[in-house]
């Protein structure tokens, strides 16, 4: 049986797919190591936390759901794993579930390959693209990975399906200029969302992010307010520990 590097899967979602309910799978493995990671365990592949599970069990536990309409695959980087377009396969043809991936931007090639399956993508655009994205995703190859996720873009821009771009605001690598420059990306490339999600100083990768503390909810908000102004048509949300997800 085919197995996968996994690290868990949640039940149940109302925030993960906007519009459904969705379970939410973690798969192990990143290829950026970002000092600010919020999941560094997954994106390390920590064997505490990551285990080898045959994909006939999640498939199984996805049957078994009835509450649920949809799934998230999320990381960690989920196309790190060769054996994701297998799993991603069989959700659509064993299940009704629409599916949808969270992406980094890293393997522009082997999205396009899994872009038929896919109702819904969520990329990580974590800087403008300029060497500002080595430290936001602690890389020295810094032209390498914003290469790669230009052409991540190009691919989606062409994509008739349902896109988000997202930000993790983090104070010392964003700010106003940042969000500016990362929405005038979302804007070219068509992207129907963008969101820009509160940091979360617990459990980082590097620790000296663990004492930095998150921009205030009145700051997210406005800096939701800047990018709407370079966005023509993508919604913009920002989502805060204090009232969860929120239109702009």
């Amino acid at each position: 049986m085919l197995k996968i590097n996994f690290a868990g899967i949640v039940d149940y979602s109302s925030v993960d797919f906007p519009g459904h309910v969705c379970a939410v799978i973690y798969l192990c493995g990143c290829p950026y190591r970002c000092p600010w990671c919020q999941n560094a365990d997954v994106a390390l592949a920590n064997p505490e936390v990551c285990r080898e599970m045959e994909i006939s069990e999640i498939i199984k536990n996805l049957k078994e759901n009835f509450i649920i309409d949809a799934v998230t695959i999320t990381g960690g980087e989920p196309l790190m794993q060769n054996e994701t377009f297998e799993l991603c396969l069989r959700i659509k043809n064993e299940t009704n579930l629409l599916l949808k991936i969270d992406h980094n931007g890293f393997y522009p090639e082997t999205l396009q390959k899994f872009l038929p399956l896919l109702d819904f993508i969520g990329l990580d655009i974590k800087a403008p693209f300029t060497e500002k994205y080595g430290s936001a995703v602690g890389r020295d190859d810094w032209k390498n990975v914003v290469e790669r996720v230009r052409r991540t873009c190009e691919i989606l821009a062409e994509w008739d399906g349902k896109k988000e771009a997202r930000t993790t605001v983090v104070p010392t690598l964003t700010d106003e200029s940042e969000i500016i420059e990362i929405a005038k990306i979302a804007n070219k490339y068509k992207f129907s969302i963008y969101t820009l999600n509160e940091f979360r100083a617990e459990r980082t990768l590097d620790e000296k992010f663990q004492n930095i503390a998150p921009y205030s909810y009145e700051k997210m908000l406005n800096l939701g307010k800047i990018a709407k102004e370079y966005l023509d048509k993508a919604e913009v949300y920002v989502v805060t520990s204090k009232k969860g997800r929120e239109k702009i």
